[in-house]
């Protein structure tokens, strides 16, 4: 259960078969009748607990069982029907084998309980599983992520271009690697914090045509020798590569002052 529901499965399952008793039992009940959707897990658990009980053989009670209950009946003036003993057959004279019900009472509770833990521990099982499935994929999608990486840098074709402050005497820098081919750019640069609502937006410009987005960061992530990796089209003949201050969310062509710039040939 999480931190705001405290009450475990196998707490609600057990409360549910009537093994809990006492103070613990008292404290389960008051919260379950606080909190909603322990009340709602509480219902479910009496549900499967029912249905195991229809798995339980019926026994007739002993005559002195039913004697007992028709006194406590006449006791509370409830009116009872009468009854006329049958006449029993030969083969239903024979006394009941009690040794065998009083077996299968515990017997039956055990395969209940039994039957709840597996159940439990069969849930906690598919989530571990799952949550295994997902580190595997993210794993896999780290390494396919290291080997573009290593491609990337290895190739050659990988240009690389420095992008130089527009203001002067400014320590603004960027540099950046980018493979046509492979449609892959890599920042590293060192851009102060822009102002509210602004970010800045990479360019590339190509020999035709007009400036191309390779999309709006915060240089923040990016500073510090970090690298951003982006996309690019493919093939294309990047004549440079520019840095720009645009509203958030970024623009759909250059709008704002340059910040960086530099050739891409």
């Amino acid at each position: 259960m999480s931190a705001q529901h405290p009450i475990r499965e196998e707490d609600l399952e057990l409360l549910a078969l009537g093994v809990i008793d006492g103070e613990e039992c008292q404290n389960l009940r008051a919260h379950i009748a606080s909190c909603a959707e322990c009340s709602r897990n509480f219902a479910a658990a009496q549900g499967r607990v029912a249905l195991f009980a229809f798995a339980a053989p019926s026994h007739n009670p002993s005559s002195d069982v039913r004697e007992r209950l028709l006194k406590k009946i006449r006791a509370e003036g409830i009116p009872a029907r009468e009854t006329r003993p049958e006449k029993l057959s030969p083969s239903t004279t024979r006394p009941a084998i009690r040794w065998w019900n009083s077996f299968w009472i515990p017997a039956t509770a055990i395969l209940a309980i039994a039957t709840v833990f597996l159940w439990v521990n069969d849930r906690h099982m598919d989530d571990q599983l799952q949550k295994m499935r997902e580190t595997e994929q993210m794993f896999e999608g780290e390494m396919h992520h290291q080997r573009e990486l290593v491609s990337f840098f290895a190739a050659g074709d990988t240009k690389a271009v420095s992008l130089s402050p527009k203001a002067k005497n400014s320590s603004d820098w960027a540099r950046l690697r980018y493979n046509t081919r492979m449609g892959m750019v890599c920042y590293t640069g060192d851009l102060p914090t822009p102002p509210p609502n602004k970010e800045y937006q990479m360019w590339i410009v190509p020999i035709v045509g007009s400036p191309i987005s390779a999309g709006a960061f915060m240089p923040a992530a990016f500073n510090n020798g970090h690298m951003c990796m982006v996309k690019m089209p493919e093939g294309i003949s990047c004549k440079s590569f520019a840095i720009t201050l645009e509203p958030m969310g970024g623009m759909p062509h250059p709008t704002g002052p340059e910040i960086v710039s530099g050739n891409g040939l």
